[in-house]
């Protein structure tokens, strides 16, 4: 962007024309711009591997002055931290063809005996002093009777640099600093340099970031593009997203694509698809395909070096849904579908599809983990057989109640997007009516409702209901589709759909892990599994845990309908709040209940009640 004479802002992008009144608001990014370009792709802080690094701003932040950072992470005192002066120079600043006293001032200094000492040696900002407060960067400490300066790190000098006020008033040279040299102790000595002057303005009077920065001077701190490592990178490579751990191009038959229409899951062995690889790996070594380490200390040894990485970053594989491929993987052939259209179809699609999946869901899995024993089942004996039994036990059970409770989630933020489409189409939609559980006028016939052990036949058919590519997905595929940059729908609708469907992928891979963890007992199903059978609904015990069930859907409906109608309403937000903690209060006794019956391999049969639902 750009300013015209008469100093109005005059946008060249075509993402800030589409927003402004040239051409209409258009939802979309516009093709051949990347997506930094949307202003709210801005992430405006100061972590390097995002658009700049914020701080980079402050090494100018005191005309004709260029300064450093060093020792941004902790490393004990060397002297050297701080802010290090870089060099002086008035050259190409926009501050010094400004007419003002305290400009002319600065110029002739740093023409003079200042800059002239500035020249020699390396130099520090020992102090800065503004409206009568003086701060030194240092700790001041007495050791011997004498005064000990220790240099504050780069990033606490940094911190009281980005403190410092900028006044209106251009007239007024308000702040002071000092500068000195240091010893070999990191002690200051000789002469001091004290200049006069006022905290730089970063944006011009056009908002724009001020020409005094060279190209590429934001981003000096940053890592190189797909291939170094920079100062303070946290997470070892980058710090913006990518892969840690992936899985590896394995020969896995039932990775997404792969199937066709109707095709069932192969069997095969668990354990290969569920390694995780190290992304950072050398493809060279020999070890380049043992599982990833779970310390920096232990994969350092079989990763590329930061430097290493200029050289071989083209080796790193694309990763596609969390695994390693050196090609688009060629879809199979999906049966016709038909994807919503219209608000009542999105409206149809989520009260009478999706939301009865996710309660279906969350229930088969909940089943499922009562069908594990619990690892204090685990006698002496088994754990002497099979050692690290217990704790497979627990992992298992663990991951798999947290895929049921993401269910849980889900079906609240299915509801969440009925009642915002009902609230924002009020002419066009039906008012919002809570869809919890499968009633009457809420069931999907495709829906299985069977409520089966822990089996690996069921595990591997709860890897195929989740993988990408796989039914769930593409029901939600639909959805998202629709969604895309529609305007007819309220904003958080599109972002709701795409956190169930990306949750999807987490799943996938957790029921792999369970796979991976349960196999080596496959054999002897009885090491992990109890005799959990589907109980009549009228054996003992069973009425108690139905009517648990019952009275925390009844109490979710209540609660989902408050939260829709408590806009301005405080009452409503106090009903919604109860009603939600009381479900939760009875899931948590149903869970105790259904542990205490499953120990008795009595298993909940938890849609019994449904209208036409025989047992069994």
């Amino acid at each position: 962007m750009t300013g015209t004479p008469d100093r109005k802002i005059r946008p060249l992008n075509l993402s800030a024309r589409a927003a402004g009144p040239e051409m209409p608001a258009y939802p979309e990014p516009v093709l051949g711009n990347p997506a930094a370009t949307l202003m709210d792709s801005g992430v405006g802080n100061c972590f390097p591997g995002l658009e700049f690094d914020l701080r980079q701003l402050d090494v100018r932040f005191f005309p004709g002055l260029v300064f450093s950072f060093p020792g941004v992470t902790p490393a004990g005192p060397d002297g050297t931290q701080g802010a290090q002066l870089v060099y002086a120079d008035t050259t190409g600043d926009p501050v010094f063809a400004e007419d003002y006293p305290w400009v002319a001032d600065l110029a002739l200094a740093l023409g003079g005996p200042a800059g002239d000492a500035l020249s020699d040696g390396q130099w520090y900002l020992h102090a800065v002093e503004q409206k009568g407060r003086r701060i030194e960067l240092y700790d001041i400490s007495v050791w011997q009777n004498a005064l000990l300066y220790t240099p504050y790190e780069g990033e606490i000098a940094w911190w009281i640099i980005r403190l410092i006020e900028r006044d209106p008033d251009p007239a007024l040279a308000d702040l002071t600093i000092e500068l000195t040299q240091r010893d070999a102790q990191g002690q200051p000595t000789g002469q001091p340099v004290t200049l006069r002057g006022k905290r730089r303005a970063y944006l011009d009077d056009e908002g724009m970031i001020s020409g005094v920065y060279h190209p590429g001077e934001l981003t000096a701190s940053m890592c190189s593009p797909w291939t170094h490592d920079f100062r303070d990178c946290a997470c070892q490579y980058w710090a913006s997203n990518h892969p840690d751990v992936v899985l590896g191009e394995m020969d896995d038959p039932n990775d997404a694509g792969s199937l066709q229409a109707g095709q069932e899951p192969a069997p095969g062995d668990p354990l290969q698809p569920a390694s995780f690889l190290d992304w950072m790996r050398r493809r060279t070594d020999p070890a380049r395909d043992v599982q990833a380490q779970t310390t920096i200390d232990g994969a350092r040894p079989f990763r590329y070096d930061p430097y290493e990485i200029n050289l071989r970053w083209q080796e790193l594989d694309f990763v596609l849904q969390g695994q390693e491929a050196k090609a688009t993987p060629a879809g199979g052939t999906l049966p016709d579908r038909k994807p919503p259209e219209t608000p009542q179809q999105v409206y149809d699609d989520l009260r009478l599809n999706l939301a009865p999946l996710e309660y279906i869901l969350a229930l088969r899995y909940l089943y499922a983990t009562f069908s594990i024993r619990a690892p204090e089942e685990v006698t002496p004996q088994e754990e002497r057989a099979w050692p690290g039994l217990a704790a497979d036990l627990r992992a298992a059970r663990q991951i798999l109640l947290s895929v049921a409770i993401s269910e849980m989630t889900h079906l609240r933020w299915v509801n969440q997007m009925l009642w915002s489409l009902s609230a924002a189409l009020p002419g066009e939609l039906p008012g919002y009516r809570p869809a919890v559980g499968p009633a009457t006028d809420c069931v999907d016939p495709q829906h299985s409702l069977a409520l089966e052990r822990a089996l690996p036949e069921v595990i591997a058919e709860f890897v195929a209901l989740e993988r990408p590519g796989g039914e769930i997905d593409r029901e939600y595929e639909d959805l998202v589709t629709h969604l895309r940059g529609n305007p007819a729908y309220p904003a958080g609708l599109f972002q709701l759909a795409v956190r169930i469907d990306s949750d999807g992928l987490a799943h996938y891979h957790k029921f792999r892990d369970i796979a991976r963890i349960l196999a080596p007992y496959e054999a002897q199903s009885g090491l992990y599994l109890r005799t959990l059978t589907e109980a009549p609904p009228d054996a003992p015990g069973m009425p108690q845990a139905l009517d648990l069930l019952d009275a925390a859907v009844a109490d979710l409906r209540e609660g989902y309908r408050a939260e829709a109608a408590s806009a301005g309403s405080n009452a409503e937000r106090s009903i919604a709040e109860a009603r939600i903690i009381a479900a939760r209060d009875r899931m948590h006794a149903l869970w105790e209940t259904g542990e205490a019956l499953a120990r008795d391999g009595l298993g909940i049969p938890f849609f019994a009640r449904l209208p036409g639902r025989a047992h069994g």
